[in-house]
């Protein structure tokens, strides 16, 4: 998966402005763009008791204010419905908010060699002496592959434990190998594409996939740490005019997040609508599936609550290519004979996973990268379909990197949701040239959406934050549109017969999302009847200059009607 690192946009301002204020009465007044198809557009949005109840001139709203209205008036400035994110990562984020960021280092430096990352960890180890374990998160393979003697040098005793920026790989030293049994027994258990070993077979301290997902779990925060992290992932979405999220893998990173969420929502302070779903192991023996399965049933059933709700199972169907664990069906190019990671080879699994969660109103969200994993997955819920009669299950395929052209219409003909991330489509180099040399000329189809559009699907947008340290609406907007990034222009473009309107992409963060969660008759645009949720930014991703939609600022979120950022 292609990253690129932008400034983070956090700083005194990203407090939530205005957190208790409670108005039963709300006017605004700006340029509303409602993804409404009845009434697009409008100047006023009045609102009571966090509904909106009119959309229309500035003149009719104001008949129906009083003494108590409070009135907002936005000027030129557009006022959207509040963003909805398709595919994210909150626990992450919020244990990455504890740890050394070290995405920070390529966006100080530019140009990053694998030492830089060593000397990241030195420094924080320097200011922070006498710590149980060390921790890391952002790193991505550069000049060579990382191993365990790297580490060692700075930090010989104390375990220490870096997460890739996507999630799926970590970089260990050798303390930590020996905390968690990672020897050669263990890369004959998982595998040496999961546990990396040198020319002897011992593991060089470079893990992918499950091995490094178990130890993310064990090393995780404690259930107040969790919250303490959510509530600042709560903050930076709200900085960037998102007020609902999915939660695309609830049970990865902290075994206390479900019930961090839950306390959160009694205590009065989660306000980010989120939509969970949840892990089951892909390869749990069939004796023991049903039983998972029917886990994540009871788990939807006892938290289906109006600001955090499980609604559903999350699948993974392969890893990622910058690992070559991500599934393609033809080899590596730099690894002849090789295919990368099956994670779930059987499609008759994926039907019964599907057909479960489908006929109990839940939908399933598959982590699908290569080719392969991508035909395994809507083969399964092809066979899921014809079971069951369920056609609009709201399953959804998330990633996407390559894909087959003969499957674009098996995502129309089965109501699949294609979930794609705009940010990563730019031409970046060295990165490019890394995938170019690990696929060869896949590379240059890489993350289509108009296919998918083009065919009638609701196509969503995600930023797999934090594995892309920006979720910008605006900036997804820009790289929808253009597939590049404003300082690279046309040597940036990659893969431009995908490129798709304005309108387009705000849908794919707005109308379309709602739908994926079931959610469109309370989400998703600003009509009389729906909830409260806005977000306004300076610019109009509509008619606005490229450039200035790139730079765009939200200047105020609001969630039922109150105001959680801005001003």
């Amino acid at each position: 998966m292609k990253r690129y690192f932008l400034p983070l946009l956090l700083g005194a301002a990203l407090l939530l402005a205005g957190c208790g204020e409670k108005h039963e009465t709300l006017l605004l007044l700006g340029n509303v763009i409602t993804m409404d198809e009845v009434t697009p557009a409008a100047e006023a949005v009045f609102v009571k008791d966090g509904i909106i109840e009119f959309v229309g001139t500035a003149d009719d709203a104001r008949k129906l204010c009083d003494g108590k209205t409070v009135v907002k008036d936005y000027g030129t400035a557009s006022i959207y419905p509040g963003f909805l994110e398709a595919h994210t990562h909150g626990v992450l984020a919020a244990d990455r908010f504890q740890q050394v960021d070290l995405t920070e280092v390529t966006y100080r430096e530019g140009v990053v060699v694998m030492d830089d990352y060593v000397q990241a960890m030195k420094q924080f180890m320097d200011e922070h002496p006498g710590m149980p374990m060390y921790k890391g998160a952002g790193w991505n393979v550069k000049e060579r592959e990382p191993n365990a003697a790297m580490l060692d040098a700075i930090c010989p005793d104390v375990p220490m434990f870096l997460n890739t920026e996507d999630g799926h790989s970590m970089w260990i030293n050798t303390a930590a190998m020996k905390m968690f049994g990672i020897d050669a027994e263990a890369a004959r258990k998982y595998g040496t594409d999961c546990v990396r070993v040198d020319a002897d077979g011992n593991p060089t301290g470079y893990l992918s996939e499950n091995p490094a997902i178990e130890i993310l779990g064990k090393i995780s925060m404690s259930k107040d740490e969790c919250k303490k992290g959510l509530l600042l992932w709560q903050e930076r979405a709200f900085s960037y005019g998102f007020t609902g999220v999915t939660e695309a893998g609830l049970g990865l990173a902290c075994p206390y997040a479900t019930e961090a969420y839950q306390e959160l929502c009694d205590e009065g302070v989660w306000k980010l609508r989120t939509y969970a779903n949840l892990v089951i192991d892909e390869n749990v023996p069939d004796s023991k599936l049903d039983s998972a399965l029917n886990n994540v049933l009871a788990m939807h059933k006892k938290h289906n609550g109006e600001y955090f709700r499980i609604i559903g199972t999350k699948m993974f169907m392969d890893g990622v290519i910058e690992a070559h664990t991500g599934w393609l069906e033809e080899a590596y190019t730099d690894q002849p004979g090789y295919y990368g990671l099956k994670r779930c080879p059987e499609s008759s699994r994926v039907a019964k996973v599907v057909a479960f969660n489908n006929l109990n109103g839940m939908n399933v969200h598959f982590h699908t990268i290569g080719d392969a994993a991508v035909h395994t997955a809507i083969e399964g819920i092809s066979q899921a379909v014809a079971q069951t009669g369920v056609k609009e299950g709201r399953n959804a395929l998330s990633h996407l990197q390559v894909v087959d052209s003969p499957d674009f219409q098996a995502f129309a003909d089965n109501g699949i949701i294609p979930v794609v991330a705009p940010l990563w489509t730019p031409r970046l180099f060295p990165e490019y040239g890394i995938t170019c040399s690990f696929i060869g000329r896949r590379a240059d189809t890489q993350y289509p959406v108009k296919s998918f559009s083009d065919l009638g699907c609701k196509v969503n947008f995600h930023s797999d934050y934090p594995i892309s340290s920006s979720m910008s609406a605006a900036r997804s907007v820009y790289t929808a549109v253009t597939r590049t990034l404003p300082y690279l222009g046309e040597e940036g473009v990659h893969n431009a017969s995908e490129c798709i309107t304005r309108e387009q992409a705000l849908q794919a963060m707005t109308t379309n999302v709602a739908y994926q969660w079931r959610e469109e008759d309370r989400q998703g645009s600003i009509a009389a009847g729906k909830l409260a949720n806005f977000a306004v930014f300076d610019a109009n991703f509509l008619k606005a200059d490229l450039d200035s939609i790139w730079d765009a600022e939200v200047k105020a979120t609001y969630v039922d009607g109150k105001l959680v950022y801005g001003k």
